[in-house]
């Protein structure tokens, strides 16, 4: 369990650092606002997966976080030179890993109803994302 905790946690965090990225540079105010969204959902997924480990007594990695915050970064800024198709397109296939990843996680974690259920709400945010990048991809 704290293996997938672990891994989720990343996960989020990645996004994080991938969605703000694109905060600062990005002049579509319709784009910025749902980007901050999306920041804040994954962030709220984040602080659930650090909370889940705290309660299980496992410690929140920092180093990693730390590299993970920075490859978000440098991903992020790399993408949005060529262009919001393109972060667009690679935060699209950020979402589907996540959800087939969510989707592993729920079958695992099946007996344990509470978990279950933000796993599956929090995977139906990913799909929401996905959704929302690619409809803007396909009205630019």
């Amino acid at each position: 369990m704290s293996f997938k905790l672990k891994e989720f946690y990343f996960l989020e965090k990645f996004q994080v650092q991938y969605y703000e990225a694109q905060l600062s540079s990005a002049k579509d105010e319709y784009y910025l606002k749902a980007f901050a969204k999306m920041v804040k959902i994954e962030s709220g997924h984040a602080d659930y997966f650090a909370q889940k480990m705290a309660e299980i007594k496992v410690e929140n990695p920092k180093i990693t976080t730390s590299l993970f915050k920075m490859a978000g970064r440098i991903l992020g800024e790399s993408v949005e030179i060529t262009g919001a198709d393109n972060t667009c397109k690679l935060g699209v296939a950020l979402e589907k890993k996540a959800i087939e990843m969510y989707q592993e996680f729920i079958m695992k974690a099946w007996a344990d109803e509470d978990l279950r259920d933000n796993l599956m709400e929090f995977m139906l945010d990913e799909e929401f994302h996905a959704l929302w990048m690619e409809n803007y991809i396909n009205n630019m």
